[in-house]
């Protein structure tokens, strides 16, 4: 049983430190006290301490306790004065509080008109006014009275503080749904005369933005008008940032509107509109709506006018929409026609975009032997190189075109060569051996051979050329193109001929491995390639695969390339001789030449997984580790921790990773300490295993400190001497390295878990649970970059939250789409997300589950506890790996970026900008058919044009561009809760001040776009 009075008797003491325990151990052990009375009026009474600390600490407490303390709306009261008491962290504490309880407040109107008075209060602090305008999202969504709550954030718009104006007009679109539809009208009147008459620029622009959200909840009958005002609005206003968002809005707009081919006509005249603005939006939203107009051919036709725009982004951005605009008309053959005109056309862009979309064209015409009959001549006749671009397209997709193709081609090349005579000769060959391949039956056998012998004696373009015809002679290959809708099908006489071709495929597939050694790369990796695609219709694997073995041997270098660059393109389960195959691996690894020791290294990790007899793989790798090739040794120890899972003789093994984790080559190390983090369950002594970690935690690596100290926690449940590794623990915190510290404290919370699991009664379980909650607590906020994500802390917080609230089933539900809402944001856009997103949801759902447990019902909460440990375990090798990323980013800025200089910087910054236009299409490409495509493909779009010349002297613009696109963002992405991290990170970038930190953070908030939550309308 707690001793309730001792505790008491320190909330009086004279020392501080003492005051302030004492009030931690009030709110671990509040549900566990015979006197809740007794303990509620203490953590009042500490709340009015003259040592601000212990302040913190009573209001930590009873935030904690408050869905079980006797009397609610005192402890509101009390938080509420405490906004006004003269120090910075109790403020920001007491702001916390508030908006934390908020959900369990009886009153919740009440609760209400004190935050909103506190904002708009003049008398209240910056910190306080902000602190709670920043977290209205998570309020907001809970109050009754949302006609209220749209007066008094009207009413904040106009606050003498900016980021208050600012944060109550961003969040007026989240309160208008929900107002009665009565007042709907009124409400949009005034949203509109903030957007014209607000003397805050940024709210004009915020209240532009919000018409978007608004707009498709407006009475139906409101629409058509609503539009009208809103073009008229545009149109009228002289301020550029309130008219943009207007114009940006004009998509989600459109797709409300009743009578869409009025809109349709407004928006095409708007593309001549003397604004270079207006004409660039209008086009854009042109092409985002047009899948909403049923009307196909008016599309098309209005398209094919915008190519011949005066407006040079209007006449391209046209041109680029025709090939998405023509699935859509039954007509194929008139837009061939079409498009075959504008391939004449006087902009170099519109004739490229033309030229791309017959490539898309072809395949629906009616009559193709025709259509490219006519697209040669025309391309004859004009000399166009987008034409003959296109011609070359479709005469490797279409084999009936192929051989005309590649004749004129080698011909080409050898005239621009001048070999006259071997031209001659070789061109007779080349039509010979086409001739004999149109005739069809036993002639065409002989075509490889001469194709070879021709390929080897010409330049290395004919070798290529080569190189990926032989690929296509294999019988079955061209049933696979065919399968894949490439191609039409072949006549009866021709499959019967490659019943005929199967035994002759010797020959050519000899022929491949011989220019598999080819002294040219591109050749080598070319003939590699096709024959990776031809293995599987060979009839002697087997023995192919021994001549590649053999192969790896030759005393010629590139023949040796050659071979290896073969075994890595058709490795496959089918392969067979895995074990030989690594055996030959582990000779090549010290083979003199430098690049067949480098592709071994390649081929190592393809067939690791697949070697039957893994037992003694591992002593393997060690030693590979120890080789003197650098490559060699990274590869060889980053399939350490996978390997170690095979050995026999784990204890040996362990032995080596000990001394491996110690040896001079980082990666070594880094692979030797993951190998030991993720095995240690596995060792028999693990007693030992405890005393290695804690050893390994105090290491001068920094990886390995963090690997080491992340296993103990996992290991704490192994390990026999659990009062020993408890010390341990308790003295790492103190260490002076703040992962070591972070890692030591998130290993106690696991310890404390395992204290709850073990305690026999209730009281004893919430102990421990509150316990791990607390040093979950501390280890997040160990780190003063909040960017590290954080997965643990907030899950544990929220799992207690539950199980010990007055309604669990209501609180689950809020706390389980809270914890998956921020956590899925922060790994959307990094490496085995979907793996991650899985675990995620299931985290999610345990936390949904424990709102359906019985109240007191230990042995159910300790399942459901255990359950959560496991998914965290699982997890944990993606966890870690996410954590170290970031860790990794963050250091090398702290390291490298104060000393580079401009030339590095405007490097450094250009292939930021690249992997920003990357990401940009990728995260297109990923939200096609979701509501979130229109915005994700309209940033791509953007960001395609941003760039630079000089780094000082379009440096402002950099700035403009970046700050123009996130006002895009806050203006399109609806502020609903599960958006909140999402705008957290936009303001992060609005916050930071160096620019290339600024375009790198952009990068990441690009990736979190197709995962943020629209509404149901605005989708296409």
């Amino acid at each position: 049983m707690s001793d309730q009075p001792g505790i008491h008797d320190k909330t009086f003491s004279q020392v501080s430190d003492e005051r302030k325990k004492a009030a931690k151990q009030l709110g671990i052990l509040f549900e566990v006290f015979p006197e809740r009375k007794q303990a509620f009026e203490d953590l009042l009474r500490l709340c009015s301490d003259r040592d601000s600390e212990v302040r913190e600490e009573a209001i930590n407490s009873l935030e904690m306790v408050f869905p079980n303390v006797p009397d609610r709306e005192l402890t509101w009261e009390r938080f509420v004065n405490l906004t006004a008491y003269p120090s910075e962290r109790v403020m920001k504490r007491g702001v916390n509080a508030l908006i934390a309880v908020f959900p369990l407040m009886p009153d919740k109107t009440r609760a209400w008109n004190d935050l909103a008075g506190l904002v708009k209060s003049k008398s209240s602090m910056e910190d306080v006014s902000r602190g709670i305008v920043r977290r209205l999202p998570d309020v907001l969504p809970e109050l009754p009275n949302q006609e209220q709550a749209w007066k008094d954030l009207l009413e904040m718009t106009v606050s003498d503080d900016s980021y208050v104006r600012e944060k109550a007009a961003s969040f007026l679109s989240m309160v208008f749904p929900e107002i009665p539809e009565d007042k709907k009208n009124d409400s949009w009147d005034e949203l509109l005369e903030l957007a014209d008459a607000s003397a805050d620029s940024t709210v004009r622009a915020l209240a532009a933005k919000s018409i978007e959200e608004v707009f498709p909840v407006l009475p139906e009958e409101k629409k058509d008008e609503a539009w009208e005002e809103v073009l008229e609005l545009a149109g009228k206003t002289a301020d550029q940032a309130m008219q943009k968002e207007i114009l940006l809005a004009l998509p989600s707009v459109f797709s409300s509107v009743p009578d869409k081919k009025v809109a349709w006509g407004d928006l095409f005249r708007l593309t001549g509109d003397e604004s270079g603005a207006v004409r660039k939006q209008a086009v854009d939203t042109l092409v985002s709506v047009f899948p909403e107009m049923p009307d196909s051919i008016l599309v098309w036709a209005d398209f094919l006018r915008l190519t011949g725009a005066r407006d040079d982004y209007v006449r391209d951005t046209a041109a680029d929409t025709l090939s998405a605009v023509f699935p859509g008309l039954k007509d194929k053959d008139s837009v061939w026609e079409e498009l075959l005109k504008l391939t004449g056309n006087e902009d170099e862009y519109v004739r490229r975009a033309a030229a791309d979309t017959l490539s898309k064209v072809f395949p629906h015409v009616s009559d193709k032997n025709q259509a490219y009959s006519d697209l040669v001549q025309l391309t004859e006749k004009k000399d166009s190189y987008v034409l003959r671009r296109v011609v070359k397209t479709l005469a490797s997709v279409y084999p009936q075109f192929f051989y005309k193709y590649e004749t004129n081609e080698v011909e080409e090349e050898e005239n621009k060569e001048g070999e006259i005579e071997e031209k001659e000769e070789g061109a007779e060959k080349w039509k010979h051996e086409i001739k004999k391949t149109e005739l069809g039956g036993e002639e065409e056998k002989s075509k490889p051979a001469g194709f070879y012998k021709l390929a080897s004696e010409k330049a290395a373009f004919v070798r290529r050329d080569a190189a990926n015809s032989l690929g296509a002679f294999f019988p079955g290959k061209g049933e696979e193109r065919e399968a894949k809708g490439e191609i039409e099908a072949r006549g009866r006489r021709e499959i019967e001929s490659k019943q005929g071709r199967e035994t002759e495929t010797r020959e050519p597939a000899f022929n491949l491995l011989k220019l598999t050694g080819d002294r040219d790369r591109y050749v080598r990796k070319d003939a590699a390639e096709s024959f990776a695609r031809a293995y599987p219709y060979l009839p002697d694997k087997k023995e192919v695969i021994e001549k590649l073995l053999s192969l790896i041997q030759d005393p010629d270098p590139q023949m040796r390339r050659g071979a290896i660059e073969s075994l890595l393109a058709i490795y496959s389960r089918k392969a067979g001789g895995v074990q030989d195959i690594w055996s030959e691996l582990l000779k090549m690894s010290g083979d003199r030449d430098t690049d067949v020791r480098k592709r071994a290294t390649e081929l190592i990790s393809h067939v690791f997984p697949e070697v039957e007899e893994k037992s003694g793989v591992f002593f393997d790798l060690v030693k590979l580790s120890e080789s003197q090739d650098s490559q060699l040794r990274k590869r060889a120890a980053e399939l350490l921790p996978v390997a170690f899972i095979y050995t026999d003789n784990k204890q040996r093994a362990w032995n080596d990773l000990l001394r491996l984790s110690s040896v001079e080559d980082r990666e070594v190390r880094k692979g030797a300490v993951l190998a030991i983090a993720s095995g240690f369950a596995d060792v028999p002594d693990k007693g030992r295993v405890w005393s290695d970690l804690i050893r390994l935690s105090n290491h001068s690596d920094s990886f390995v400190q963090r690997a080491a100290t992340r296993a103990l926690g996992p290991a704490f449940f192994h390990v026999p001497d659990k009062t020993r590794a408890w010390r341990d623990l308790q003295a790492l915190i103190d260490s002076p390295y703040v992962y070591v510290r972070r890692y030591a404290l998130r290993s106690l919370g696991r310890a404390s878990l395992w204290r709850a699991l073990r305690a026999e009664n209730e009281a004893a379980y919430l102990f421990g649970f509150k316990e791990a909650v607390k040093y979950f607590k501390e280890a997040a906020e160990t780190l003063v970059d909040t960017s590290l994500p954080e997965l643990y802390s907030p899950f544990y917080e929220s799992l207690l939250r539950i199980l010990f609230s007055d309604s669990p089933e209501r609180t689950a539900s809020l706390e389980s789409g809270r914890y998956f809402s921020k956590a899925v944001h922060e790994i959307r856009d990094l490496e085995e997300n979907q793996e991650l997103l899985e675990i995620l949801e299931e985290l999610a759902g345990l936390l949904q589950a424990a709102g359906n447990l019985t109240p007191g019902d230990l042995l159910a909460q300790k399942k459901l506890l255990e359950k959560c440990i496991a998914v965290f375990d699982r997890a944990s090798g993606m966890l870690d790996a996410l954590e170290e990323d970031f860790i990794l980013v963050q250091k090398s800025m702290k390291k490298e970026y104060p000393r580079i200089g401009n030339v590095v910087l405007e490097q450094k910054l250009k292939e930021t900008l690249s992997g920003i236009r990357y990401r940009a299409r990728t995260a297109c490409l990923q939200a096609k058919g979701t509501p979130t495509e229109k915005i994700t493909c309209m940033v791509s779009q953007k960001v395609r044009e941003w760039g630079f010349q000089d780094i000082d002297k379009d440096r402002k613009e950099l700035y403009r561009q970046l700050d123009s696109l996130l006002n895009v963002l806050r203006a399109q992405v609806p502020y609903l809760p599960e958006n909140q991290y999402f705008f957290e990170k936009l303001e992060d970038i609005r916050q930071e001040q160096d620019l290339l930190e600024r375009y790198r953070r952009m990068g990441r908030l690009i990736g979190l776009i197709p995962g943020v939550r629209m509404p149901k309308t605005s989708g296409r």
